[in-house]
Formats: structure tokens, C-alpha cells, sequence
């Protein structure tokens, strides 16, 4: 981490404001619980769809069906066709937004403008060669003149919009790795799986974290050193609160619980807004014990996470809650709080452990926005929570399940023949419960005198092709109402066109269209992450350098073009470059060296060894340039050509044309 990284107060300091009075702990305590009991008790009918489909996709039955299928016997097979088309949706996004070089790219957000001095300095210059233009005995044309100021000011307009270009290059290089310090692609693998799997997925950075981060001394020691790191992480929906009417991360109130270790709690002191005379009582009073809020829904969720004994085993764990919500300026003066407005309203960010409120801030970011973006397979207008891809494909979850089971059971009862015994008639000892190859039946003769046999066998009938005929279309229909088809993930049951290269190419490419929507939801998210960065910098980044008015593009929905054959079309327009005389100066050597580095990246080769750069290539042309004016500037000379006979007899040389240097 950089020295400025470190001191900024990216997440905000206490304000001096607040004081440390017993009151406005009391007050912040109460207001926070307040607001997390509605937040709570309105999310229970949320738990209980996101227990749903975390269920469907671990390929677990519902309590309530399970307790029916066991109840009426035979298998409890459950197929999963929600975890293949989750997987498969997961490793299509993954290859689109995690496999480019850069998520997101910065370009200038409007036109450059020169500055006022410089456009009158521009007049300045025009009129000083106008002068010497004059003074050397030539005719100047009156529209000459605003016809050069065009010129100048066109060139100059140019060359400050590649400083923009450039300074926002250098902008984007500072925050991917920020970024990538931060833990940024390990978050986003996780909120991807998140993306497939809930109805809504939560994304949240940058938040301050203190780390410890090893560097090497003198004679390479492993140094290990505290620094503050800017982290983007994965908030899991379970935790997540938002208010009873919220509509977005912006809107009402928003609460994320936190489990906490001793040592992540820890590494909170010193980091700036937290009250390290708080955290040292949280350690003292739950340090041993630990501190959980048991909520609805808890311990089915630890269970489908592979954690059973969670509620057993909870002494290393503590549980926080951290709040954003605005509040009014008459309640935060009644908290104890001074310099406050009473009539606007404030945006404050606070962590509460028990009955301990361990930070308090106003928010720091200048838009009064949280740190928080979420993202959802279909999202829902207005609408907080989404609905997921389990959700879009559970009825055919359900009937692929049902099918499955049905046919199991029917291969079970036709696999043998069923027995129709006749008990009365059995032999005193005779075992019915048995049956194995040759063996006797004991029996008696028919009293009834109608020769029917004690003992009869029959097969029941077979359905397994109407069931597998059921199956196979509900698993097609799959296709149809995720928008993944099943050739995505590498199935070879496909029919007609996708049997060719072609063919196979132009069906992805018509996927892809479906997927697209669900990609561009991402998109935005990682632009609102990245802008957080970049106003971060803005704000304390030191570096003048990078500065600028920047807009963040993401690039994940560019991904869906097949990089190969974007490879070929930039070979293609390579070709015609190199092989077109009039392509070729239109271009100019820095285009040339800038498709070349483009073409050799994918070669996986060292470029910067192999083409120079576009500075480079700007410094070689500007010493060309200087290095043919100073021929220019040389005078001309005679040189001599191959010796003949005049008619004196005479051997001489024959002058030739003077050699001028050629521009």
C-alpha cells in the first residue's frame, strides 16, 4: 500500500462533533435496534426463498416435502438440474467478467477544454507568425489568419484530449490494482455464485480494513508491517437487512450483520471512525464467550453449509451489526450530537455489538451513497429483492424430480415378479417373506375344488419410456426458461445445426443474447465499484498526474464476442494497414505499434520487448524529424560521378544533380 492509501480517511473519521457522552450511545443503541427488529422480522419471508433455493441447488428436498416422500416411501432421488445450469451460468459469467485484462476502463467524461489563458496565447502565436510573415515580403490573405487560428486551436484541442486519454489510463492502472489488493476477483467469484444461485447478490467495497502485509528488508528479511487496505467483499443475502420498504441499497435503512473474529475485530482498532475504548470493551465482555443473534432461518442455513454444530460451537464468534440509514438533524441533537441542522437530514453509517456502538460516522462519500451494489438474475422494478434462476426453473425442478422418483420406484416394482399367496392354503412353517430361486411352496389342495393354484406370479407392467419420455421433456424445457441451453456446458445431445462448427457457433451466439442482460446487471455493478475508487483517488490520491473528469466503462458485456474471432478481425485490419500505402500514413507509426502490441498480447509474448510503446514510438519519430532538419539545414554538395573521356582526351568527372535531403 502507498503512504496516501493509508492516511486517507476513505471510510470516514468521527466527527469532533460527536462527543463521547453516555447519551448518545444510549440513543444510537436504541434507534439501531429499533430499526433492526422491523428489518428483521420483515425479512423472514426472504430467508425462507433464499433456504429454498440454496436447497434446490444442493439438491435438497423442502422439510415439508421430505417429510411427505418419506411418509409415502419408495426413492428420494433428486435430480439436479438446478446445480448443472447454475454451474454452467456461473462459468459463463466467470469467463466473461473475470477473464479480461481489466473489468472496466476510464475515458475522458466530455470533450476536453483548453483553458482560457491557453486560447489566448493560441491568438498570441497566430498573430506573432502573421508578423514575420509580413515582414518577410509576403502577402497575407485576411482569412489566413482565422483559418490558422483554427488550425492551432484544433491541434492543441488534440493533443490535450491524449492527455486525457493518457491521464485516465494511468488513472484505470491505479485503481485495477487497488483493486486487485483488495481481494476484488475473489469477491466476484463468490457474488457470481451468489448472481445464479439467490434471488439477489450484494456486493460491497471499498471498505477500510486493517492488515498486516509482509515486505522485504535489507538483505531480504521478511518485514511484516500493519497497513490499511481498501477491500471489496461478498455480503452473503442471508445477511442482509434492508428496510420493510426499501427499494434499493439508497432507500429507507439498510443493515448488514457481520460475523466477526477475534482477530478481524482486533484489527479494527486504529482504522479510522471505530472508538477503540469500545472494541476493548467488546473483546473484554464477549472475547471468551462470543456473541451471536440466533435469527430466523440460522441454523438451516449452517447446515446446507456444511456447519451443524454452529449453534453448539460459537465461543470464537461475534456478531455485529452495521448500519446506514438517514436520520433527521432534531434526532441526532437529541442523541447529543451539536453543530447539526435540525431541519436536514443525515446520512450515518454506525456498528453496534450488543450493547456496544463501536463506530459512529456521518457518511463519508460526497453523494451521501452506500457502499453497496446489488445485482439479480431478473430483477424486479422497485424492488429490493430479485428472482432467482431456482426460482425461474422450480417447476420444472419439480416435475424432473417427481418423474425421476416415479421411475425409480416403478424399475424397483417391475424389476421382479410380484407373488399372490394364498396363505390359508400354505403348509404349518411355510415362509412367506422370502423368495429366492428354487424354491418349494408347501401347499394345500384348493378346497373349494376349483384347482387354482395356492401360489400365483405375475409382472407389473413397466413404465419407464413414458416416464423417461416425461423427464426428458421437462429437462428440455430447462433450455427454454433459464436461456442456457445444454450445449453450453459441453452436452453432445444436440440435433440439427449444432452439429457443425458453424452451425454450433451461430446457436452460441443467439445464447449469448439471453445471458447478455444478466451480464450487463454485473456491468454496472462493477462500474459503481470501480467509480468508488476513482473518487477515492480524486479526493486523496496525491498524484496530479491521474487526475480528471473520468467515466467508468465496464467491458464484461464486450466479453461476449468470441475473443478468437476478435483476434482474427484485428489480424485482418493489421494485413490491411501493412499492405495499403494510403492506410498505412493514415494511420502513422503510432497506430501501427499500437495494433502490433494489441496482436502480440494474445501470443502471450513480452511486448514491451517486442513493439515500443506509443511514447516510444513518439520519441524515435521526433529525433527522425530533428535529425533530418539538421540535414536540411546543411549546405549543398557537389559529388563526383564516374570519370569519362572528353573529347581533349582528357579524363575529367562529371558533375551530377546536387543531393538534397528529402523530407
Amino acid at each position: 500500500m502507498t503512504e496516501y492509501q493509508a492516511a486517507a480517511p476513505v471510510d470516514g473519521a468521527e466527527s469532533p462533533e460527536m462527543g463521547n457522552t453516555d447519551l448518545l450511545m444510549n440513543r444510537i443503541a436504541g434507534h439501531i435496534n429499533s430499526c433492526w427488529t422491523k428489518a428483521k422480522m420483515a425479512k423472514q419471508q426472504i430467508t425462507d426463498r433464499l433456504l429454498a433455493c440454496e436447497r434446490q441447488r444442493r439438491g435438497v428436498y423442502d422439510p415439508d416435502r421430505a417429510a411427505d416422500i418419506a411418509e409415502q416411501g419408495g426413492s428420494d432421488i433428486y435430480m439436479m438440474i438446478t446445480d448443472v445450469k447454475c454451474n454452467a451460468a456461473r462459468s459463463w459469467i466467470q469467463d466473461v467478467m473475470l477473464q479480461n485484462d481489466r473489468p472496466f476502463d476510464l475515458v475522458p467524461a466530455n470533450e476536453p477544454e483548453i483553458p482560457p489563458e491557453v486560447k489566448l496565447s493560441i491568438v498570441d502565436f497566430v498573430r506573432l507568425e502573421a508578423e514575420q510573415y509580413v515582414m518577410a515580403g509576403a502577402q497575407l490573405h485576411p482569412e489566413a489568419f482565422r483559418l490558422r487560428v483554427s488550425e492551432v486551436n484544433d491541434a492543441i484541442r488534440m493533443r490535450v484530449s491524449q492527455e486525457a486519454k493518457a491521464s485516465a489510463e494511468r488513472m484505470a492502472r491505479v485503481i485495477e490494482d487497488q483493486m486487485d489488493q483488495g481481494g476484488y476477483h475473489r469477491s466476484m467469484q463468490d457474488f457470481i455464485d451468489d448472481f445464479v444461485t439467490f434471488p439477489t447478490a450484494i456486493l460491497k467495497g471499498p471498505s477500510v480494513r486493517r492488515k498486516k502485509m509482509m515486505k522485504w528488508g535489507p538483505g531480504f528479511t521478511p518485514i511484516v508491517v500493519e497497513d490499511f487496505a481498501r477491500d471489496v467483499e461478498r455480503v452473503s443475502p442471508y445477511d442482509i437487512f434492508p428496510g420493510p420498504n426499501s427499494r434499493g441499497v439508497d432507500d429507507s435503512y439498510l443493515i448488514q450483520r457481520h460475523r466477526l473474529s477475534l482477530k478481524t475485530l482486533e484489527s479494527m482498532r486504529g482504522v479510522p471512525g471505530y472508538r477503540d475504548d469500545q472494541i476493548d470493551q467488546v473483546i473484554a465482555r464477549h472475547g471468551h464467550s462470543g456473541f451471536r443473534y440466533f435469527e430466523y432461518g440460522d441454523q438451516q442455513r449452517d447446515n446446507l453449509q456444511g456447519k451443524p454444530h454452529s449453534m453448539i460451537h460459537n465461543t470464537d464468534m461475534i456478531e455485529a451489526i452495521e448500519f446506514w440509514g438517514p436520520v433527521m438533524g432534531d434526532l441526532l441533537i437529541e442523541w447529543g450530537m451539536t453543530g447539526i441542522d435540525p431541519g436536514s437530514v443525515y446520512e450515518i453509517n454506525a456498528w453496534q455489538i450488543g450493547a456496544f456502538t463501536i463506530k459512529v460516522v456521518i457518511n463519508p462519500d460526497p453523494l451521501g451513497q452506500r457502499p453497496y451494489e446489488i445485482a439479480s438474475w431478473r430483477p424486479i422494478p422497485a424492488a429490493f429483492w430479485g428472482m432467482a434462476l431456482p426460482e425461474v426453473m422450480r417447476d420444472v425442478q419439480t416435475m424432473c424430480n417427481a418423474s425421476a422418483r416415479s421411475l425409480a420406484n416403478n424399475m424397483g416394482i417391475g424389476s421382479g415378479p410380484q407373488v399372490d399367496v394364498s396363505v390359508d392354503r400354505l403348509a404349518d412353517g411355510e415362509e412367506v417373506s422370502q423368495m429366492y430361486p428354487w424354491k418349494i411352496w408347501q401347499t394345500t389342495s384348493d378346497k373349494t375344488g376349483g384347482g387354482q393354484p395356492a401360489v400365483r406370479f405375475f409382472m407389473p407392467e413397466m413404465k419407464a419410456a413414458e416416464l423417461m419420455g416425461i423427464y426428458r421433456e421437462f429437462a428440455k424445457q430447462a433450455d427454454e426458461v433459464t436461456g442456457i441451453p445444454n450445449y453450453i456446458y459441453g452436452s453432445s445431445n444436440v440435433a440439427g445445426a449444432g452439429r457443425t462448427a458453424s452451425g454450433l457457433s451461430m446457436l452460441m451466439d443467439n445464447a449469448a443474447k439471453g445471458i447478455k442482460s444478466a451480464i450487463m446487471t454485473i456491468d454496472k455493478v462493477v462500474e459503481m465499484v470501480a467509480n468508488r475508487y476513482y473518487i477515492h483517488n480524486m479526493m486523496f490520491n496525491p498524484d496530479p498526474h491521474i487526475k480528471g473528469d473520468f467515466m467508468v466503462v465496464a467491458k464484461g458485456s464486450l466479453g461476449l464476442i468470441a475473443k478468437e474471432q476478435i483476434q482474427v478481425r484485428r489480424n485482418e485490419f493489421l494485413n490491411l494497414v501493412l499492405n495499403s500505402p494510403v492506410a498505412l500514413q493514415v494511420v502513422g507509426p503510432e497506430g501501427v505499434a499500437y495494433l502490433m502490441r494489441e496482436a502480440a498480447k494474445t501470443l502471450q509474448m513480452d511486448t514491451d520487448k517486442l513493439v515500443p510503446s506509443v511514447e516510444m514510438a513518439k520519441f524515435k519519430q521526433q529525433q527522425i524529424e530533428q535529425a533530418m532538419q539538421v540535414l536540411q539545414a546543411q549546405p549543398p554538395q557537389q559529388i563526383a560521378g564516374p570519370e569519362t573521356v572528353n573529347p581533349a582526351g582528357d579524363t575529367a568527372p562529371v558533375p551530377m544533380n546536387t543531393v538534397q535531403p528529402q523530407m
